[in-house]
């Protein structure tokens, strides 16, 4: 197992996302705090990582709110892992011309917020242990038309990603982004078959493996970014998009 021994804080733990790396996290060794705003799925996806023989806690948590995310993370004191999971409201098919200021402005801004302030609780907990990993998801493609401003988004986190990567290099601290094309397993159950199976075929269609990566793909890589097998790797993303972005 490669993460034994290890404390991993995955936020936005119950979506589909969260919930598969934090399986895989627990499976690998690690004791798995989940973190989201609704205990009582917290609580359904920790009793079914117990009953798999893995270790969790759980913590209501904000992960928008600083007071909320700072409080959690120093009750938890040692942090070797720290995985911002959280999903955001997304405004496809609507022009940036045709967009709102405020219609903009939400997501980079959130997804920033969220971004800096799990990754500075972490920070503070792991320049004490002089180590440790904070990973964020999505990375920044080549630019696709009407997803609003869902990339630029991703484009403004890793630009953070890259400045805590330098700055935290020196306290043994590695910082790393997952970037896929997509994951259409995650996508909500709430949208209607045809649409989720129509998402899947593009999905696909636009890589190199004529596949897209799969919530497995996901917590597999995952668990190697955060384990020491990847000691050496920092300050860069981690290409799981099939080759629908060539780095």
């Amino acid at each position: 197992m490669m993460l034994i021994d290890k404390q991993a804080v995955v936020y936005g733990a119950t979506g589909p996302i969260g919930g598969a790396v934090a399986k895989t996290f627990a499976r690998e060794g690690a004791t798995v705090h989940l973190a989201g705003r609704t205990a009582e799925t917290l609580e359904r996806l920790a009793a079914e990582i117990r009953a798999a023989g893995g270790k969790a806690e759980t913590g209501v948590v904000d992960a928008l709110d600083e007071e909320s995310i700072d409080r959690h993370a120093e009750a938890i004191g040692r942090i070797d892992i720290s995985f911002n999971l959280i999903g955001h409201k997304q405004y496809f098919g609507t022009p940036l011309a045709d967009m709102s200021l405020a219609d903009v402005e939400e997501p980079v801004r959130n997804m920033l917020r969220t971004f800096y302030l799990t990754s500075r609780a972490a920070a503070r907990q792991m320049i004490k242990q002089r180590s440790g990993v904070i990973l964020t998801f999505g990375g920044n493609g080549d630019p696709m038309a009407n997803l609003g401003a869902f990339q630029v988004g991703f484009g403004a986190v890793e630009a953070l990603r890259r400045s805590l990567a330098r700055e935290l290099g020196e306290h043994g601290i590695r910082v790393i982004t997952l970037q896929t094309n997509g994951i259409p397993e995650s996508n909500p159950d709430t949208y209607p078959e045809d649409f989720r199976r129509e998402i899947a075929e593009q999905t696909a269609a636009q890589t190199m493996l004529n596949r897209a990566a799969t919530l497995a793909d996901v917590g597999a890589v995952a668990a190697f970014a955060a384990s020491d097998q990847a000691a050496s790797i920092t300050g860069t993303a981690i290409n799981l998009s099939a080759g629908a972005t060539v780095n």
